[in-house]
């Protein structure tokens, strides 16, 4: 393991026990979203990605990634490159 892991593991969480809020057999609360499920399901069915069709969900949407901007590097007179 790596010494961040270790410095982590042995003394920055030495003493720090995780304790869950929920208990393991805790299931979601999913009748909450049952309405809102229903009422926009059809709508959301697009972003649904399509494994079969696409090589990941950017292309699905029509995103090449990285994207850079043609300005890209270049400051406006505020320092940042904000416009």
């Amino acid at each position: 393991m790596d010494s961040a892991g270790t410095w982590f593991r042995e003394v920055q969480t030495k003493d720090t026990r995780y304790q869950p809020l929920i208990r393991s057999d805790d299931q979601p609360a999913t009748e909450f979203n049952q309405a809102t499920m229903a009422r926009f399901r059809d709508q959301m069915r697009k972003f649904y990605y399509d494994p079969s069709r696409y090589p990941n969900y950017l292309a699905q949407l029509g995103i090449s990634y990285p994207t850079l901007r043609a300005d890209a590097g270049k400051l406006c007179a505020t320092g940042s490159d904000a416009h």
